[in-house]
């Protein structure tokens, strides 16, 4: 007597046709478990044949009897054969009736079944997994040309040979998996209105050694008189930095920096920071969140304040590229993230200048935002007089910063001119003409 057969059906596969004749096609949805739980009240035989369509069955023995002693027994056969990816929760079953009606009210997943019998087969031909290298400056770019149920998705830095024998279990609900600790490696469902690998609800991630490579540094100054002493000091301790000086206008100074880097995100640098003992650039951007900048906190001793402004940035050179009409900050013209790692301690009151400049700029920007708890604390902090050199100037650029942005909150194009440095250095000898500001 033939078993009675339930093939499941997935969408986006090559698709082999049931070797039986009395064979009951089911969506997948969910997972095997859900879908058995539905379709056993229906099987007539004293087992049946549980398989996907996306097995050929045709170096399976179809004809199979358990022994005695294994009539209790759910038997899965999977495959072993290195080129289709291996996993014991298989694809192919052949599951006694009566004794799952009996356990299925106490199981939580099928694998807590008791007594399952695991037949590895080195001859089992199930769907191969296509394989896509992926840039890491949009990771999720790669993603969207996936046209298969699954996808292995690579760093292009990597060989493909360190993605694991492995296939996916749909024993549970779909989910995605991920391996190592920069999630380089990565099998990836298929699933609508997803927009960044994080819509996909499930995930689990595997221990996976592979080395990645670390992000170019671009040291960038323009007019800061400490910068040759740091960018040295900066060049010691990590001789990959580059720097890139003296470029006119910030659009143009990031772009170019963009340019000298040889990866696809840089650490941007500044000189009017100290770099912190602890930062050693290590950090690598999220393949999980789609492309945006990075942004490390800095402490500005002078008014006692820790947040992302001044900090090292890490940028992502495409998005680099297309800000080329940047709004007040060019970072934040783009997608952003802030990572609570302390990078450097500001010494924006180095010169009357700079602290004029860094403090005029930044209240224009806080006070351009929505308000916040947050955003009303820090304007408070820029608004007060500080402590150390050049406090003065520090509060003045802020005061001056909150009055000009209060005259022309309505005129974007004057509130632009706060981009420009050199129309900042011209608005504060004009505003202090008889002050020394050397």
């Amino acid at each position: 007597m033939a078993f009675d057969s339930v093939q499941v059906r997935f969408k986006d596969v090559i698709h082999y046709d049931s070797p039986f004749a009395n064979t009951r096609v089911v969506p997948f949805v969910g997972s095997y478990f859900e879908i058995l739980k539905n379709v056993v009240e229906d099987i007539q035989t004293e087992y049946f044949w549980f398989f996907a369509n996306f097995m050929e069955l045709k170096t399976i023995d179809t004809d199979y009897i358990p022994e005695q002693h294994e009539q209790k027994q759910i038997h899965v056969w999977y495959n072993t054969h290195p080129a289709g990816g291996s996993n014991k929760e298989g694809n192919v079953m052949l599951i006694p009736t009566a004794e799952f009606k009996r356990q299925v009210s106490n199981l939580k997943y099928l694998r807590d079944y008791k007594d399952i019998n695991y037949h590895a087969h080195d001859d089992l031909y199930q769907q191969l997994i296509p394989k896509t290298a992926f840039k890491l400056k949009n990771p999720y770019a790669a993603y969207e040309t996936n046209g298969c149920f699954y996808s292995w998705m690579y760093n292009q830095d990597l060989d493909a040979s360190v993605i694991p024998d492995f296939y996916p279990s749909f024993w549970e609900d779909v989910k995605m998996y991920t391996w190592g600790e920069t999630n380089d490696v990565m099998l990836v469902p298929k699933q609508k209105d997803v927009k960044q690998f994080y819509d996909i609800q499930r995930s689990v991630n595997y221990d996976l050694d592979y080395k990645v490579k670390p992000m170019d540094i671009v040291f960038i100054s323009y007019d800061e008189p400490s910068a040759e002493t740091r960018y040295k000091k900066l060049k010691q301790r990590f001789p990959r930095a580059k720097w890139c000086k003296g470029i006119q206008g910030q659009t143009l100074a990031y772009i170019t920096a963009a340019t000298m880097s040889e990866t696809d995100y840089f650490f941007a640098v500044f000189p009017k920071n100290e770099l912190a003992d602890e930062f050693d650039f290590s950090f690598q951007p999220d393949r999980l969140r789609n492309p945006c900048h990075y942004i490390f906190d800095c402490y500005i001793p002078s008014i006692d304040l820790r947040y992302g402004w001044g900090g090292v940035i890490l940028y992502n050179k495409e998005l680099v590229y297309k800000t080329t009409k940047p709004d007040l900050d060019f970072t934040m013209s783009q997608a952003h993230h802030s990572v609570p790692l302390l990078s450097a301690i500001s010494n924006c009151n180095e010169t009357p200048l700079l602290a004029y400049r860094s403090s005029f700029r930044e209240v224009i920007k806080l006070m351009q935002m929505k308000p916040t708890v947050e955003s009303q604390y820090r304007l408070k902090k820029w608004l007060k007089l500080g402590k150390g050199d050049n406090a003065q100037w520090l509060q003045r650029g802020a005061v001056d910063g909150k009055a000009y942005y209060e005259t022309y909150k309505d005129d974007y194009t004057k509130l632009m001119y706060s981009y420009d440095y050199e129309w900042i250095k011209d608005k504060l000898k004009s505003s202090y003409p008889t002050e020394t500001l050397d």
